[in-house]
């Protein structure tokens, strides 16, 4: 390569051709200073050095992981079951209506009820109880025996109630001896107010009061398993 590009270019430092002189003798002119030095791309190349030996990496430092203390997970704990409460006896249902002293007589239909004191026509016209107008001690009367208890009150004092009730009604009866259970056998209305009584008072218990302008009746038997 350096040969051929030299041989190229020619030289450079070069002089134009001069004719010859005649009669003078031919002199040879010298090389310029560093006509033959190689040019400077055509230098020795440094002298290859091996590459650097090929080094592995290091493996990474693996910094060693707290362990964990080995430990046994806790046994789920049983809830104890709950147990039902001990069932609570039911109170009894307080008697309806207002509280009387010991041994007053009162009379209950349904959720009316009112005392009862024997009397004469002065006591039911006062309005403050039912009359036990005639007839024996409730507990004392007998239907089979014509003895018959006979409650009476105005209607206008509230009494109204007493009759006629529907037959098959209940109606119970307090007094010093116990309670005394009765139901309506039947009932009537006769006309006019008051008047003779002869034949109106029947069975155990009869109830009477005014409807309108007439006279009504419930008559009650006695049931025979409340006998005191």
């Amino acid at each position: 390569m350096a040969a051929a590009a030299l041989t190229a270019c020619g030289h450079p430092a070069a002089a134009p051709a001069v004719p010859a002189v005649r009669h003078a003798p031919v002199r040879a002119v010298p090389p310029p200073p560093g006509a033959n030095r190689p040019l400077p791309y055509a230098a020795t190349p440094p002298a290859a050095t091996s590459p650097p030996p090929r080094t592995t990496p290091a493996a990474p430092v693996r910094t060693p992981t707290a362990t964990r203390p080995h430990t046994t997970a806790p046994s789920p704990t049983v809830a104890p079951r709950p147990t039902a409460p001990a069932a609570t006896p039911k109170a009894k249902p307080a008697p309806s209506g207002p509280a009387y002293p010991p041994g007053t007589m009162v009379l209950h239909i349904g959720t009316w009820s009112r005392p009862v004191v024997r009397g004469d026509q002065a006591a039911i016209d006062r309005c403050t109880s039912a009359v036990l107008f005639t007839g024996p001690d409730p507990a004392q009367a007998s239907g089979t025996k014509m003895a018959t208890s006979v409650i009476v009150g105005h209607d206008y004092c509230g009494y109204a109630v007493l009759a006629p009730l529907p037959v098959g009604t209940h109606v119970t009866l307090d007094t010093p001896q116990g309670t005394l259970s009765y139901h309506v056998y039947a009932n009537y209305i006769t006309p006019g107010q008051g008047g003779p009584d002869s034949g109106l008072y029947w069975g155990d218990l009869t109830l009477q009061t005014c409807v309108g302008a007439d006279t009504g009746f419930s008559y009650l038997s006695r049931d025979q398993q409340a006998m005191p």
